[in-house]
Protein backbone atom coordinates (compact mmCIF):
# COMPACT_ATOMS: atom_id res chain seq x y z
CA UNK A 1 0.00 0.00 0.00
CA UNK A 2 1.34 3.39 -1.04
CA UNK A 3 2.48 5.65 1.78
CA UNK A 4 0.36 8.57 0.59
CA UNK A 5 -2.78 6.49 1.19
CA UNK A 6 -1.98 5.93 4.87
CA UNK A 7 -2.96 8.72 7.22
CA UNK A 8 -1.36 8.31 10.67
CA UNK A 9 -2.89 10.89 12.97
CA UNK A 10 -1.31 11.96 16.25
CA UNK A 11 -4.48 11.85 18.35
CA UNK A 12 -8.20 11.07 18.25
CA UNK A 13 -9.19 14.67 17.61
CA UNK A 14 -6.99 14.88 14.51
CA UNK A 15 -8.21 11.44 13.42
CA UNK A 16 -11.86 12.49 13.62
CA UNK A 17 -11.20 15.77 11.83
CA UNK A 18 -9.20 14.23 8.97
CA UNK A 19 -11.64 11.34 8.46
CA UNK A 20 -14.63 13.68 8.43
CA UNK A 21 -12.98 15.95 5.88
CA UNK A 22 -12.15 12.97 3.66
CA UNK A 23 -15.72 11.65 3.78
CA UNK A 24 -17.12 15.10 3.04
CA UNK A 25 -14.82 15.48 0.04
CA UNK A 26 -16.05 12.18 -1.44
CA UNK A 27 -19.69 13.08 -0.82
CA UNK A 28 -19.29 16.48 -2.44
CA UNK A 29 -17.64 14.88 -5.46
CA UNK A 30 -20.49 12.40 -5.93
CA UNK A 31 -23.20 15.00 -5.40
CA UNK A 32 -21.58 17.26 -7.97
CA UNK A 33 -21.30 14.41 -10.50
CA UNK A 34 -24.46 12.42 -9.79
CA UNK A 35 -26.77 14.70 -7.82
CA UNK A 36 -26.69 12.26 -4.90
CA UNK A 37 -24.11 10.23 -2.98
CA UNK A 38 -24.49 6.55 -2.03
CA UNK A 39 -22.44 5.62 1.03
CA UNK A 40 -22.16 2.40 3.06
CA UNK A 41 -21.11 2.88 6.68
CA UNK A 42 -19.84 0.54 9.37
CA UNK A 43 -20.89 0.61 13.00
CA UNK A 44 -18.70 0.70 16.08
CA UNK A 45 -17.22 3.12 18.56
CA UNK A 46 -14.38 4.22 16.24
CA UNK A 47 -16.46 5.84 13.46
CA UNK A 48 -19.31 7.05 15.71
CA UNK A 49 -17.72 10.42 16.58
CA UNK A 50 -16.85 10.91 12.89
CA UNK A 51 -20.48 10.45 11.89
CA UNK A 52 -21.60 12.91 14.56
CA UNK A 53 -19.15 15.52 13.29
CA UNK A 54 -20.28 14.88 9.72
CA UNK A 55 -23.88 15.41 10.81
CA UNK A 56 -22.88 18.76 12.34
CA UNK A 57 -20.61 19.99 9.55
CA UNK A 58 -21.85 18.63 6.22
CA UNK A 59 -24.62 20.76 4.75
CA UNK A 60 -25.76 18.44 1.94
CA UNK A 61 -26.69 15.33 3.93
CA UNK A 62 -30.21 15.47 2.47
CA UNK A 63 -28.60 14.35 -0.81
CA UNK A 64 -26.78 11.40 0.76
CA UNK A 65 -28.27 7.89 0.77
CA UNK A 66 -26.84 5.97 3.73
CA UNK A 67 -26.73 2.19 3.97
CA UNK A 68 -24.86 -0.26 6.15
CA UNK A 69 -21.85 -2.37 5.28
CA UNK A 70 -22.99 -5.02 7.75
CA UNK A 71 -25.33 -5.57 10.65
CA UNK A 72 -26.11 -7.80 13.60
CA UNK A 73 -29.34 -9.74 13.09
CA UNK A 74 -31.11 -7.98 15.94
CA UNK A 75 -34.01 -5.60 16.46
CA UNK A 76 -33.24 -1.95 15.71
CA UNK A 77 -33.91 -1.19 19.36
CA UNK A 78 -31.01 -3.43 20.43
CA UNK A 79 -27.85 -1.87 21.82
CA UNK A 80 -25.97 -4.01 19.28
CA UNK A 81 -27.76 -2.54 16.25
CA UNK A 82 -25.57 -0.65 13.79
CA UNK A 83 -28.67 1.01 12.35
CA UNK A 84 -29.53 2.34 15.80
CA UNK A 85 -26.01 3.78 16.11
CA UNK A 86 -26.26 5.56 12.76
CA UNK A 87 -29.65 7.02 13.57
CA UNK A 88 -28.33 8.31 16.88
CA UNK A 89 -25.24 9.82 15.25
CA UNK A 90 -27.20 11.58 12.50
CA UNK A 91 -30.19 12.55 14.63
CA UNK A 92 -29.15 16.19 14.67
CA UNK A 93 -29.01 16.53 10.89
CA UNK A 94 -32.16 17.66 9.10
CA UNK A 95 -33.58 14.88 6.84
CA UNK A 96 -30.43 12.72 7.11
CA UNK A 97 -32.18 10.24 9.38
CA UNK A 98 -34.84 9.68 6.69
CA UNK A 99 -32.12 8.71 4.21
CA UNK A 100 -30.74 5.85 6.34
CA UNK A 101 -31.72 2.37 5.17
CA UNK A 102 -31.22 -0.48 7.60
CA UNK A 103 -30.44 -4.14 6.85
CA UNK A 104 -32.90 -5.93 9.16
CA UNK A 105 -36.43 -6.14 7.75
CA UNK A 106 -37.54 -9.57 8.96
CA UNK A 107 -36.21 -10.46 12.40
CA UNK A 108 -37.74 -13.96 12.30
CA UNK A 109 -36.37 -15.31 9.01
CA UNK A 110 -32.78 -14.69 7.92
CA UNK A 111 -33.27 -15.95 4.37
CA UNK A 112 -36.38 -13.87 3.79
CA UNK A 113 -34.51 -10.91 5.23
CA UNK A 114 -31.87 -11.32 2.52
CA UNK A 115 -34.58 -11.38 -0.13
CA UNK A 116 -36.05 -8.17 1.24
CA UNK A 117 -32.59 -6.64 1.45
CA UNK A 118 -32.04 -7.23 -2.26
CA UNK A 119 -35.04 -4.97 -2.90
CA UNK A 120 -34.29 -2.35 -0.26
CA UNK A 121 -30.62 -2.00 -1.22
CA UNK A 122 -30.97 -2.00 -5.00
CA UNK A 123 -29.59 1.53 -5.32
CA UNK A 124 -26.44 0.50 -3.41
CA UNK A 125 -25.86 -2.68 -5.43
CA UNK A 126 -26.02 -0.53 -8.57
CA UNK A 127 -23.70 2.24 -7.33
CA UNK A 128 -21.55 2.72 -4.25
CA UNK A 129 -19.64 5.98 -4.04
CA UNK A 130 -17.96 5.36 -0.68
CA UNK A 131 -17.50 2.45 1.73
CA UNK A 132 -16.33 3.07 5.29
CA UNK A 133 -14.87 -0.03 6.95
CA UNK A 134 -13.29 -0.93 10.25
CA UNK A 135 -11.34 -3.97 11.39
CA UNK A 136 -11.73 -6.27 14.38
CA UNK A 137 -8.84 -7.57 16.45
CA UNK A 138 -9.23 -10.93 14.67
CA UNK A 139 -8.72 -9.32 11.26
CA UNK A 140 -12.36 -9.35 10.21
CA UNK A 141 -13.82 -6.49 8.21
CA UNK A 142 -17.49 -5.84 7.51
CA UNK A 143 -18.99 -9.06 8.96
CA UNK A 144 -16.57 -11.27 7.06
CA UNK A 145 -14.75 -13.37 9.65
CA UNK A 146 -11.85 -15.82 9.72
CA UNK A 147 -12.76 -19.50 10.15
CA UNK A 148 -16.40 -19.11 9.10
CA UNK A 149 -17.59 -20.98 5.97
CA UNK A 150 -20.25 -18.38 5.18
CA UNK A 151 -17.63 -15.64 5.43
CA UNK A 152 -15.38 -17.61 3.08
CA UNK A 153 -18.19 -17.51 0.56
CA UNK A 154 -18.64 -13.78 1.15
CA UNK A 155 -14.96 -13.29 0.32
CA UNK A 156 -15.33 -14.78 -3.15
CA UNK A 157 -18.96 -14.92 -4.32
CA UNK A 158 -20.53 -12.23 -6.50
CA UNK A 159 -23.80 -12.42 -4.55
CA UNK A 160 -24.47 -9.09 -2.83
CA UNK A 161 -25.40 -10.21 0.71
CA UNK A 162 -24.60 -13.03 3.11
CA UNK A 163 -25.62 -14.31 6.52
CA UNK A 164 -22.43 -15.00 8.47
CA UNK A 165 -21.47 -16.14 11.96
CA UNK A 166 -19.32 -14.08 14.31
CA UNK A 167 -17.19 -15.66 17.06
CA UNK A 168 -18.90 -13.43 19.65
CA UNK A 169 -22.49 -12.56 20.47
CA UNK A 170 -24.66 -11.61 18.77
CA UNK A 171 -23.37 -14.26 16.37
CA UNK A 172 -25.84 -13.92 13.51
CA UNK A 173 -24.68 -11.24 11.10
CA UNK A 174 -25.54 -9.79 7.70
CA UNK A 175 -22.84 -8.46 5.40
CA UNK A 176 -22.14 -7.19 1.93
CA UNK A 177 -19.89 -9.54 -0.01
CA UNK A 178 -16.30 -8.48 -0.51
CA UNK A 179 -16.36 -8.39 -4.34
CA UNK A 180 -19.27 -5.93 -4.34
CA UNK A 181 -17.68 -3.74 -1.65
CA UNK A 182 -14.54 -3.61 -3.74
CA UNK A 183 -16.46 -2.11 -6.64
CA UNK A 184 -17.09 1.06 -4.62
CA UNK A 185 -15.54 4.22 -6.04
CA UNK A 186 -13.78 4.97 -2.74
CA UNK A 187 -12.90 2.72 0.22
CA UNK A 188 -11.82 4.06 3.61
CA UNK A 189 -10.64 1.96 6.56
CA UNK A 190 -10.61 3.43 10.08
CA UNK A 191 -8.37 1.73 12.66
CA UNK A 192 -7.34 2.69 16.19
CA UNK A 193 -4.89 1.05 18.58
CA UNK A 194 -1.48 -0.60 18.24
CA UNK A 195 -2.83 -4.15 18.52
CA UNK A 196 -5.01 -3.73 15.46
CA UNK A 197 -2.17 -2.00 13.64
CA UNK A 198 0.03 -5.06 14.27
CA UNK A 199 -2.70 -7.40 12.98
CA UNK A 200 -3.12 -5.28 9.87
CA UNK A 201 0.59 -5.38 9.10
CA UNK A 202 0.94 -9.16 9.48
CA UNK A 203 -0.21 -9.98 5.97
CA UNK A 204 1.12 -13.53 6.28
CA UNK A 205 -1.97 -14.33 8.36
CA UNK A 206 -4.17 -13.97 5.25
CA UNK A 207 -7.12 -12.61 7.19
CA UNK A 208 -10.17 -11.00 5.55
CA UNK A 209 -8.69 -7.52 5.95
CA UNK A 210 -5.58 -8.60 4.04
CA UNK A 211 -7.61 -10.00 1.18
CA UNK A 212 -9.60 -6.79 0.97
CA UNK A 213 -6.49 -4.64 0.84
CA UNK A 214 -4.94 -6.95 -1.72
CA UNK A 215 -7.86 -6.37 -4.06
CA UNK A 216 -7.40 -2.59 -4.27
CA UNK A 217 -4.26 -0.46 -4.19
CA UNK A 218 -6.13 2.81 -3.63
CA UNK A 219 -7.76 2.14 -0.26
CA UNK A 220 -7.30 5.02 2.17
CA UNK A 221 -6.34 3.96 5.70
CA UNK A 222 -6.83 6.30 8.67
CA UNK A 223 -5.05 5.33 11.88
CA UNK A 224 -4.39 6.67 15.34
CA UNK A 225 -3.27 5.07 18.57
Amino acid sequence: MEDQLIYKLSNREAFIRKATEAIASCLNESIEEQGTAHVLLSGGSTPGPIYKKLADDFEQLSKVKIGLVDERFVETSSEFSNERLLRECFSGAASADQNIEGMVHDTKDQQNNLRLLNQKYELFTKRIDLVVLGMGGDGHTASIFPNDPSSDEARSSEAPFFNTLAPVNPQQRITFGMPLLCRAKHIFIFITGEKKWDVLNDSSAQLPIHELMGRRNDIKLFYTE
